[in-house]
């Protein structure tokens, strides 16, 4: 009789290693997570205010690196984990042609915002992204909204009025751009969603990679001449000297490709619903620590405008966890979203 007993006990522990193992990998993704997306934040917005002053064509920089990092992906790492996906149907190709267009005004004008105005006030401004898709899946796709999120949704727009307009840093330049690239990422979704016709194409990011990121750069390039990044490369060139130039491009080029991993590991150790919540609380996050590494000014009524967004970017996120949870469970690959690859995301997930 204690033998079987005995048995039992010997393969408890196993079991309880790889669960906390699992918990223990999470976690440690999740920290990489928030702590690379805060790194990268920072950083541009430092790069972008002194050393090297041209955005648009260090968004071209980082799609190199993401495509050329993305073939080492398709020709060294093993099937199970990725496996390139053919170029078939017009769907896909229609999805393939909306990205770089959807990216460009998405990623290229908020990398471009930075330039006038403050990472608090850059990421307050993206915040407001569910509330714009959220509008146009209502008058395009006739979507409704529980109470609760609609709540959550009218106290992230007012969050947002009185943080933004209440702020002693607020640009109008820089507001412009920014509110133009939150609206260029909602016009990305609305695209897909009116020339794909319904139809589903699912995409591994390295496949997004793969066949957008040439195009993105050959949209950017033409984008930062009309902007005038080519002078200040060249005058950054010459300031800075070409060895601590290239250290500047391939320190922002790594950290691009490597949020990439990152979220993908992410959702491969966890899922896409938890990745959607974190979301929430990185906003947060950059907000704070924002004031912590450069100088920004802050109003009582602007500080009560940045904590309700928050607390409303961060229940909304909650509510879309909730509302993903009922669903089926997606496989992996439609779990593997765009990211900064700019594949149109849902309001949820932006």
């Amino acid at each position: 009789p204690a033998a079987p007993c005995s048995s039992s006990k010997a393969t408890m522990p196993p079991a309880a290693s790889s669960g906390s193992s699992t918990i223990i990998i999470a976690v440690i993704l999740l920290i990489l997570y928030f702590g690379m997306n805060l790194v990268f934040n920072i950083y541009n917005k430092w790069l972008f205010s002194g050393p090297l002053p041209a955005p648009i064509f260090v968004t071209a920089t980082h799609q190199a690196f993401c495509f050329l990092g993305a073939v080492s992906a398709w020709m060294c790492v093993p099937d199970n984990w990725y496996k390139r996906t053919p170029l078939e149907g017009s769907a896909m190709i229609s999805k393939l042609m909306i990205i770089p267009f959807g990216f460009c005004l998405n990623i290229g004008l908020n990398n471009m915002s930075l330039l006038y105005t403050t990472l608090a006030l850059n990421q307050l401004i993206r915040s407001f992204a569910p509330v714009s898709v959220a509008f146009a899946s209502f008058f395009i796709e006739g979507k409704s909204y529980s109470y609760p999120k609609q709540a959550t949704l009218a106290m992230l727009v007012m969050g947002i009025v009185l943080g933004v307009s209440a702020s002693p840093d607020f640009e109008l330049l820089g507001f412009v751009i920014c509110a133009s690239s939150v609206l260029g990422s909602t016009l990305q979704i609305v695209l897909t969603g009116y020339f794909m016709g319904g139809q589903k194409v699912t995409l591994h990011v390295f496949d997004i990679l793969l066949y957008t990121a040439i195009p993105c750069i050959a949209f950017l390039v033409p984008m930062a001449y009309l902007v005038g990044d080519f002078p200040k490369t060249a005058a950054s060139f010459e300031a800075n000297g070409a060895g601590k130039f290239l250290g500047l491009v391939l320190a922002g080029g790594s950290m691009a490709f490597s949020y990439n991993i990152i979220t993908i590991c992410l959702i491969k150790f966890t899922s896409s619903v938890y990745y959607a919540v974190a979301g929430g609380f990185k906003v947060c996050i950059v907000i704070g620590m924002s004031f912590v590494f450069f100088h920004q000014k802050v109003s009582t009524l602007s500080l009560v405008g940045i904590v309700i967004s928050c607390i409303a970017f961060v229940a909304n996120s909650y509510l879309t966890f909730k509302d993903k949870q009922k669903k089926p469970v997606k496989t992996i690959d439609e779990a593997n979203r765009g990211l900064l690859s700019g594949k149109p995301k849902s309001e949820e997930e932006v």
